[in-house]
């Protein structure tokens, strides 16, 4: 196809193709992507084939080899091109992921939250699959008992009204949910003695909050009991349709096969440019919530 095929991108199928919402981000991309690359006489693609190839591989976690026949350059120009343009288009899209003042919080608060109006963020832990690396400290380090295989995990928070506002570096597989915050720093943007956090079961950051004065929001564990009283599974049933569309945006993210499919072990050090694109994509994209689900 050659670059016929970027002229074939269009409103219809550009979501489809690449993972993109719409063309105006597209054609946003090519321009700050040509200020900041610009195309010299010797360059083999300009920066709109550059972004969508860069964006297909993402989406349908394609070869390079099948993209370089697409493409009509060889699978070295495709591997240059993906790793140059990853970085360069996270540096642009992780820009749509700020965090979120306490009022503006307030401000798009969502039905589901109104008994949990001081949730200041939702969190979450994702992990990608990736190849078994030949090295024996990144396979003890990358293990995942909980996926049992080797992965890279990142910490995302989402505030009440479903943006992403925080995104960790990646970890190995083997790190904990509470290792991953402990070190995030995430605690230092939080109010003491009003915000709350919303986390799952496994979150074990209690101590490392109480300290801060954050509350933690979780649904009650059940311990030696048999069940949960009646109030608690109030609670329960509250609290899991909070986070419903807390886990539809990370589903969102997830539209990027190479971030849900087996990463190979070789893109792994692009693996933390890929999330802050399917994260900024995510918050860039139409809200899973309907203007008639907010308060």
């Amino acid at each position: 196809f050659g670059e016929n095929f970027s002229r074939m991108v269009n409103q219809a199928n550009v979501c489809s193709f690449t993972g993109l919402p719409n063309m105006e981000l597209l054609n946003a991309l090519e321009k700050l992507m040509s200020e900041k690359m610009p195309t010299s006489s010797r360059a083999v693609l300009p920066a709109r084939d550059r972004i969508i190839l860069t964006m297909m591989a993402f989406k349908h976690a394609l070869t390079f080899d099948f993209l370089s026949n697409v493409f009509g350059v060889s699978p070295s120009t495709i591997s240059t091109t993906v790793r140059h343009t990853t970085k360069v288009l996270a540096e642009f899209l992780k820009c749509a992921i700020t965090w979120p003042s306490k009022d503006e919080v307030l401000h798009n608060m969502p039905v589901c939250f109104e008994k949990f109006s001081h949730v200041r963020i939702v969190l979450d832990c994702t992990e990608i699959p990736v190849g078994r690396p030949k090295c024996l400290k990144c396979r003890i380090s990358t293990y995942s008992h909980y996926k049992k295989g080797h992965t890279v995990k990142f910490m995302i928070g989402v505030s009440p009204g479903g943006l992403i506002t925080y995104l960790s570096s990646g970890y190995g597989g083997r790190a904990s949910d509470k290792a991953i915050f402990d070190q995030s720093g995430l605690v230092d943007k939080l109010l003491p003695g009003i915000d709350h956090i919303m986390v799952d079961k496994g979150f074990l950051i209690d101590a490392t909050c109480e300290s801060r004065l954050i509350a933690v929001v979780r649904p009650p564990f059940l311990h030696a009991k048999k069940q949960l009283t009646k109030a608690e599974a109030l609670a329960t049933k509250r609290i899991a349709a909070a986070r419903v569309h807390v886990e539809r945006v990370i589903q969102r993210i997830k539209l990027l096969k190479i971030v849900s499919q087996k990463m190979p072990w070789n893109m792994v050090p692009l693996a933390d440019d890929m999330l802050s694109i399917a994260c900024g994509l995510a918050n860039l994209s139409p809200s899973v919530l309907a203007d008639n689900k907010f308060m």
